[in-house]
Formats: structure tokens, C-alpha cells, sequence
């Protein structure tokens, strides 16, 4: 949902992004990310509720900066493609569980997790068989900014529920549109073999 107002804050965030590039490469910015992961798990997990949030916040930025920088300064690779999905998905972990320790009902973090998972998951294994699956209401930048209003307004509990509806829906959206790309590529393959 916030992926078509991407291009308009990468646009924004491009100065910072070029200072950053002749200073420090983009997977650097990723652990960075990692680290305010780190921070806001501390944090959260010690009832620092309010400056939590913050640094949930600037780790979704920095998972942000890292891909604009990568792409400003001609450093894409497979690799660190990868390295940010998977530094993602630890971030994600990390501050769920802590907040379970911090009081949240753990079932509710764990239907909140799954969820989130989920739909990094099935758009990994989708683009394994088809050209793109970013579709969903639930992608990343959302889920922090759910997260991140939801803590700093006190109202942690609905917010996980918002990020397990969501997210869960996402993945299941994004199941149903693999199966109907796939059957739409097979229909044209049996035109076009019908037609030879």
C-alpha cells in the first residue's frame, strides 16, 4: 500500500542518501539497521515503551536508506538483496518477542509474527515461479508504521492485531494471485501451443 509512495520518498531521502554513499556502503547501513533492531529489543523488553518506538522507527529507515544508497551509488547485488531480507526478518523477531516480554499476550505476538513472516515467505517462494508477488496491504514499511503508532499512542495490543489481520491477509492475497498467475501463464502457453 505505502510501495507507490516509494518512489516519492526515495526522491526525498536521495541527498542523505548520497552523503551516506561516499561514506559508508549499503550493507553497512543494514547492520546499522540491525543494530537499532538490537536497541529498540533492549528497550522494549525494559518497558522504555516511548524511545522503543524511536528506534523501530530508525531501523525501518535505515532498512529503507540502505537500498536507496545501494541503487545511487551502482551497488546492487544479490547478495545484499539477500542480507536485508534476512537482517529484516531478524529485526521483525526481535522486537515481537520483546514485546511479549514487555506484557503483550504471547499468542497474540505469535499470530503477529506468523503473519509477518508469512508474507516475506510467500513472496520469496512466489518469485521462485513467477516474475514479481509485491502485491498485499501488509509489506514491511506498513507494519513498522502500524508498530510505531501503535506504541507510542499505548495501544500495543491492537496494534498486533491490526499486523496479524493484515499481515495474514497479505500472505494468503498474495497465495491466491501466485495461483492465478500461474494459471494465466499456463492458458497462454496452451494458446500458444494450440496455435503452432
Amino acid at each position: 500500500m505505502l510501495s507507490k509512495f516509494k518512489p516519492a520518498l526515495s526522491e526525498i531521502l536521495q541527498p542523505i542518501a548520497n552523503v551516506m554513499g561516499k561514506h559508508v556502503k549499503p550493507n553497512h547501513l543494514t547492520f546499522i539497521g540491525l543494530l537499532f533492531g538490537f536497541c529498540a529489543f533492549f528497550l522494549i523488553s525494559q518497558h522504555e515503551i516511548f524511545i522503543g518506538a524511536i528506534f523501530v522507527l530508525l531501523s525501518g529507515l535505515f532498512d529503507f536508506l540502505d537500498g536507496i544508497v545501494a541503487r545511487a551509488q551502482k551497488m546492487v547485488t544479490d547478495f545484499g538483496g539477500f542480507l536485508d531480507s534476512v537482517v529484516d526478518r531478524y529485526v521483525d523477531i526481535l522486537i515481537f518477542i520483546a514485546l511479549g516480554i514487555h506484557g503483550i499476550d504471547w499468542l497474540m505476538i505469535s499470530f503477529a509474527m506468523s503473519g509477518a513472516l508469512l508474507v516475506s515467505y510467500t513472496r520469496a517462494r512466489a518469485e521462485k515461479i513467477i516474475e514479481r508477488c509485491d502485491v498485499g496491504i501488509a509489506e514491511r514499511s506498513e507494519r513498522v508504521l502500524i508498530l510505531f503508532l501503535a506504541m507510542i499512542t499505548g495501544y500495543i495490543y491492537e496494534g498486533m492485531l491490526i499486523i496479524a489481520i493484515l499481515s495474514h491477509f497479505t500472505a494468503i492475497h498474495r497465495i491466491l494471485y501466485t495461483f492465478k498467475k500461474l494459471d494465466t501463464i499456463k492458458r497462454e502457453k496452451n494458446i500458444f501451443l494450440s496455435n503452432k
